[in-house]
């Protein structure tokens, strides 16, 4: 290899060495690096061995020649070898090992970056190289015979020639005659190789001295989680200065930014650097020491990655399998991506303006979790933000207006809704629904090409149903003149607690809404599909109402919410055996209604009682009247007998209050059903007890005598008590799974062990001597065992034991016996499982014939169990008659119905068993269907099927050929039209059913053939609907007539009900071009004379209204607008639109800051404790920040805007006067109950305080109450009654 420049003609005496150095310091002071020959110094004996690849390239062809001839392989230098490096304090004598940390983050990396040029997300730029190679430290060769030592050093590892104290040439003649080592050099085109020949210590000492004067100072950055930054320092610092004193750098640890006592137990994902600053030589070998420690510490790691938004997460999982299986991301990382329902309630981006991209926020909670080795994880971590930040760049977000009704088929249970995962998967877009109630926008996030779809089928999803309101108040308003919604809401109420409105749903394959006011209910929203009976569901409806009527009902207003779970549990019941009333009891979401008593008949609550349909006649009302009157007051009375409430607070040491809530829940148990419970709450150490004066005192003696009781436990818990027990009995002792051996624990309070006929009791003595006394009297009950046989027909016995032994189990439990099936002779894994189900305690089974049932256990318990089993056979044998009815396996799916409700309807119907055999894979074209039950029953099951058998087998297929540009129409949208033919046909309204009745050929296949199966009649009448379908459709026209895009809303409507209600109107179909596109022709298609009216009618009423624009002071503005709700209010009640004119509206004020607090309940199921805790804080509307107007364009019919002046006036005037309070409750479990069912509960709160309530959606933050100073006061006292009631009932509940 020739030189970059010619060594000058002075230097030709000089030695290959010594040129070479003279070289260097001349070419590194001009500041560039050149390329040095590699010559064979004559006057050098020769070293034997190779330099490691990983750190030196190859010779020059003269070097390495002859080095092939003469040279054994080298070994590697043991930076932690005493012998090597003795000085370092290594081991002795190893042999030498390449180490490889086991977090090797900084392995090929050089100023931080990675080789790929990527950066290291986890460490900074160290701003010096980093050492790189394998090993971490300059490689050395030990030549076999000759004790040589060598070390390869690259330029910039060494001192510029400025910067040395003197030549090189000199520093090594200084170091060679002050050693028993002789150093020698040679070049490579990475460097320079320094060679020690001489004793191994004297030649490492001086390899060392030469690398401490040459070598430049390195700083290398290594990362380390921030949990192990403990073990790096050691006990007061010990190991990090035994580092130091090893290697000779200095280490740098980065101070603890946390505080607290957990400072050293953070997450593996947090890191921070160590600085390591040194030599060549002293920087390497103190960062393989750390990344040694840390690699002790764990090898695998846990880690979130924060700073991901949530939107992202269904992109993210779907490039799962792409993210793992990248470079450096081992086998077996895993990786949890939060699930929908799991982050769509925190996921807070909000919709950008026209012509700006989403800014989408980290999500806050609910981080994406990694698992796996660290160098992987880290891996993986840094692919997943490298996929995040190409999510910002490609997902856009949009929001559409949805009425809020239809939002449940969009996301939900209700047909047709989807998962989010199938919208998702459907459409390549997320979906968020709103959670505040007021909101009906759903937002889209998607990519650009793939937005436009998944907001298609947002749309396409929550019209699937057709929308009528139900107008009761037409009905009640009759009946209760004047507060016709209050009785409303009653009977709404009523028929809700009756699941009667879920009947309904069921009955008509739809969905009810039923929303309230301030006032009472509104009209119910009835979600039907297309062709379904509405008419019939709507005389449903009315028939319900009629029949209760004011006469009905009463209620009961002036009872303290604190007895509602009093009257629910135990009040109820008595009323309605003994007056035939039922109670309705508030919920928690609606504390402000009364207890509604309601007559029905005489009875107990579980018994069977059907809704009447039909207005009661005039001796009914009076039966009515009476027995309300009889119910109110016996229920006044027992509340009269009720005392004061007090509270009284004791306070317990926490380590009692497991014990504690056990201790009274059983004094609780106690109390007669005619007397209210205390409730108890626990914050910190301090239990209070709140309830009847009596009952408090009363339990709050006995809490503070059952904590004395249980300090001085504390002092016997170690005593011991053993005494002699059968072993025979010690599994009748123990109990199945250990369960009357825990029930015995938590009785006496004791632990108890049993082993090898003794049993060892271990607490407080006088409780051990209780147990011990129980104990053996059961020992003496179990001596007193006996057995007796049943004679038991084998078919029975899979009933009589029940799925998993769960029916013969409680006849065990119960009478403490141990009953024993025959096992039989070709059973499956779970017959096996239930024969065996009382023959745990390990005894030898006994032998018994196939027909023999053996019960054992106490006499009295065995006589028992065996009478009550005898019954049972008895019942089966009476019940038990079979038949069987054979059909055709294709008629299974019409036989069954979706989700099966064909078959439970007959069931329950007929009352008896119907088994229909699941071998799916079967090649047998028929089935046999087992009816079991009371013969009558059986036999009347049995026709039924019969007569669907004999009318599937007359079935027919036909064809029919339609031209495929009518197929879609055919079909309609979500199937409605092709659904409603079949219907009106005869046919079955299943899908499953309709599917099979009529198939359209595939969209990739050619053909117009339609094919169609059924009874013969059905199929018929069907080509004939369809021919006359294609003949009116061949007669109709199309048209088209422009429109302003700003039109097209209008045209639309809210959820499409204008353009539904358009078509209907004119018998036309209506194209408006999707939002976005820019186009304005809107297509109408029909017949011709059709086409024209309804072309005349959307040309007037799409003509340019007028406009006018009044001046709002800007200060007043956004207490005016209402976050927007104001102007919604306008478009919906007036069809006024409002723009600014280009103006920027004011910004809305500052919330309120957010109050951290509120305290958990641990001992009881009620957290009333917890409904005071709240933060209130009150501003003024008005901005003195904001000067001047801001104009209002109000659009829309002159009389109509001149209502919208009105109602802007009237907004003027009461925002002059208004102020904000912002409200923040601890527990955001709580603002459920602000929001009530429907809205309900904040409606009220809205209507009786005059204040406009916003809920935040992220439940925690501030709730914003606008109005008058004594406004907002009084909505903060509903609120927090409203919270405090909620959590009353949600303890009820439980």
């Amino acid at each position: 290899m020739a030189s970059a420049a010619a060594p000058a003609p002075a230097s030709e005496h000089l030695s290959a060495a010594q040129k070479l150095a003279q070289e260097h310091a001349e070419h590194t002071a001009e500041g560039h690096h050149v390329t040095v020959e590699d010559v064979v110094d004559e006057d050098l004996t020769p070293h034997h061995g190779d330099i490691e690849a990983s750190n030196t390239p190859a010779l020059s062809e003269k070097a390495s020649g002859k080095q092939k001839e003469t040279s054994p392989a080298a070994t590697a230098l043991d930076t932690q070898s005493r012998e090597l490096f003795p000085d370092l304090g290594g081991p002795k004598s190893q042999a030498t090992t390449k180490t490889v940390p086991k977090w090797n983050v900084l392995a090929d990396k050089t100023n931080g970056q990675a080789q790929n040029g990527t950066s290291r997300a986890a460490t900074p730029s160290s701003g010096a190289a980093t050492p790189t190679g394998n090993p971490a430290v300059p490689s050395v060769s030990l030549p076999g015979r000759k004790n040589v030592e060598t070390i390869a050093l690259r330029p910039q590892h060494m001192k510029p020639r400025e910067q040395l104290r003197r030549p090189l040439p000199d520093i090594i003649k200084d170091i060679n005659r002050t050693s028993r080592a002789n150093i020698s050099i040679a070049s490579t085109s990475n460097g320079i190789t320094f060679e020690a020949t001489g004793p191994q210590d004297a030649a490492q000492r001086a390899l060392k001295e030469l690398v401490n004067q040459i070598g430049t100072p390195q700083t290398i950055q290594v990362p380390i989680p921030q949990s192990a930054r403990a073990h790096i320092i050691g006990k007061q610092g010990s190991t990090i200065k035994s580092l130091q004193e090893k290697t000779g750098a200095r280490i740098e640890v980065p101070k603890d930014e946390k505080n607290g006592p957990h400072a050293d137990e953070l997450d593996d994902d947090v890191y921070i650097n160590v600085k390591i600053e040194g030599n060549t030589i002293s920087a390497a070998l103190a960062k393989q020491e750390i990344e040694r420690i840390v690699g002790e510490r764990a090898a695998k790691v846990n880690a979130k990655v924060r700073g991901i938004p949530a939107e992202f997460y269904p992109f993210i999982a779907r490039s799962r399998d792409d993210l793992l299986s990248r470079p450096g991301v081992a086998s077996g990382t895993q990786m949890r991506v939060p699930p929908h329902h799991m982050w769509s309630s925190q996921a807070t981006t909000p919709a950008p303006a026209s012509g700006q991209r989403p800014v989408f926020q980290p999500a806050a909670e609910h981080h994406i979790q990694l698992e796996g080795e660290r160098p992987a994880v880290l891996a993986l971590k840094a692919e997943i933000e490298r996929r995040a930040a190409e999510l910002r760049e490609q997902l856009l977000l949009q929001q559409l207006e949805i009425q809020r009704g239809r939002h449940q088929f969009i996301i939900g249970n209700s047909e047709p809704a989807l998962s989010a995962d199938e919208f998702f998967q459907q459409t390549g877009c997320a979906i968020l629904l709103p959670t505040d109630e007021d909101d009906d926008a759903i937002t889209i996030i998607g990519p650009a090409d793939q937005i436009a779809e998944g907001l298609e089928k947002a749309e396409q999803l929550a019209m699937s149903m057709q929308m009528n309101n139900v107008d009761h108040l037409k009905w009640t308003n009759k009946m209760a003149p004047g507060r016709g919604a209050e009785h409303s809401k009653y009977v709404t109420r009523y028929l809700q607690q009756r699941k009667e409105i879920e009947r309904l749903e069921r009955q008509y394959h739809a969905r009810i809404n039923t929303p309230f006011s301030g006032n009472g209910a509104l009209p119910w929203e009835l979600y039907i599909p297309q062709g379904q009976k509405l008419a019939a569901a709507s005389s449903d409806i009315r028939g319900l109402f009629e029949s209760h009527p004011p006469s009905r009902m009463s209620t009961l207003r002036d009872v303290n919410p604190f007895f509602y779970p009093y009257v629910q549990n135990e009040i109820r019941p008595h009323v309605r055996e003994n007056y035939g009333v039922n109670l309705v009891v508030p919920e928690s979401s609606d504390p402000g209604s009364p207890i509604l008593l309601v007559y029905e008949a005489p009875g107990p609550v579980g018994s069977d009682y059907e809704i009447p349909r039909a207005a009661p006649s005039q001796e009914d009302v009076r039966k009515f009247q009476q027995g309300l009157r009889d119910a109110e007051k016996h229920i006044m009375e027992l509340l009269s007998q009720q005392e004061e409430i007090t509270s009284e607070t004791v306070e317990v040491p926490l380590k009692f209050h497991d014990r504690l809530k056990k201790f009274i829940i059983k004094e609780q148990d106690k109390r007669p059903r005619n007397q209210t419970r205390v409730r108890v709450t626990q914050l910190g150490a301090n239990v209070t007890l709140r309830g009847p004066s009596s009952a408090v005192q009363n339990l709050a003696e006995k809490v503070k005598a059952f904590v004395e009781q249980e300090k001085a436990d504390e002092k016997e818990r170690d005593f011991t008590l053993e005494f002699d027990f059968p072993q025979q009995f010690a599994n009748h002792l123990i109990g199945k799974g250990g369960s009357n051996i825990r029930e015995l624990r938590d009785k006496f309070d004791v632990d108890i062990q049993v082993e090898n006929g003794k049993v060892q009791l271990k607490g407080p003595k006088a409780k051990a001597a209780s147990a011990r006394s129980h104990i053996e009297s059961l020992g003496k009950n179990w001596a007193d065992e006996t057995t007796k046989t049943l004679t038991v027909e084998p078919k029975f016995h899979r009933e009589l034991i029940g799925a998993q032994g769960s029916e013969i189990n409680k006849l065990q439990n119960r009478y403490k016996v141990l009953i024993f099936f025959p096992r039989a002779e070709k059973s499956g894994k779970d017959d096996d499982a239930n024969a065996d189900a009382a023959s745990d305690a390990g005894k030898a089974r006994r032998q018994q014939a196939p027909n023999q049932v053996i019960i054992r256990g106490p006499s009295r318990g065995v006589s028992e169990a065996y009478d009550e089993l005898h019954e049972l056979v008895n019942w089966l044998k009476t019940n038990s008659y079979t038949e069987t009815v054979t059909v055709q396996r294709k008629q299974l799916p019409s036989l069954i119905g979706q989700g099966g409700t064909a078959m439970e309807a007959l069931r329950q119907q007929t009352e008896t068993k119907i088994d229909i055999p699941n071998d799916r894979d079967s090649s047998e074209s028929t089935v046999e269907i087992q009816i079991k039950g009371k013969k009558d029953n059986v036999l009347k099951a049995k026709k039924i099927l019969q007569e669907k058998k004999a009318a599937f087998d007359d079935t027919v297929t036909k064809t029919i050929d339609v031209d495929r540009k009518y197929h879609r129409a055919l079909i309609g949208a979500q199937g409605a039209n092709l659904r409603n033919m079949i219907v009106e046909a005869g046919g079955s309204d299943e899908p499953r059913e309709r599917a099979r009745i009529i198939q359209f050929p595939k969209q990739e296949a050619d053909g117009n053939t339609i094919k169609l199966e059924g009874r013969s009649e059905v199929v018929d009448k069907l080509i004939q609907r369809i021919q006359e379908f294609v003949a009116h459709r061949e007669s109709q026209v199309t048209t088209t007539v422009d429109v302003p895009t700003e039109k097209h809303r209008s045209l639309i409507g809210r959820g499409g009900d204008a353009k539904r209600q358009l078509e209907s109107q004119f018998n036309v179909s209506i194209d408006i071009p999707r939002q976005g596109s820019g186009e304005t022709a809107v297509k109408i298609t029909g017949q011709e004379a059709d086409v024209e009216k309804a072309k005349e009618h959307i040309v007037n009423s799409t003509k340019e209204k007028p406009a006018e624009t009044i001046m709002v002071p800007r200060s007043l503005h956004q207490s005016i607008s209402n976050g927007g709700l104001f102007f919604r209010r306008l478009r919906n009640d007036f069809q006024v639109t409002v723009d600014h004119a280009g103006q920027t509206p004011p910004p809305k004020p500052t919330a309120a800051p957010r109050a951290n607090g509120g305290a958990l309940p641990l001992i009881t199921d009620d957290d009333e404790a917890t409904a005071d805790v709240h933060s209130w804080h009150i501003v003024e509307n008005t901005s003195a920040d904001e000067e001047g107007d801001i104009p209002w364009v109000l659009k829309g019919s002159p009389e109509n805007i001149e209502k919208a002046k009105e109602a802007i006036t009237t907004s003027l005037e009461q925002a002059k006067d208004s102020v904000t309070g912002f409200l923040v409750l601890p527990d955001p479990k709580t603002y459920r109950h602000v929001i009530g069912q429907g809205g309900s509960k904040v409606n009220s709160i809205r209507k009786q305080s005059g204040c406009k309530i916003n809920v935040p959606r992220d439940q925690g933050e501030a709730i914003e109450v606008i109005g008058t100073k004594e406004g907002v006061e009084k909505a903060k006292d509903l609120i927090l009654a409203a919270v405090r009631d909620g959590v009353n009932g949600s303890r009820a509940r439980e």
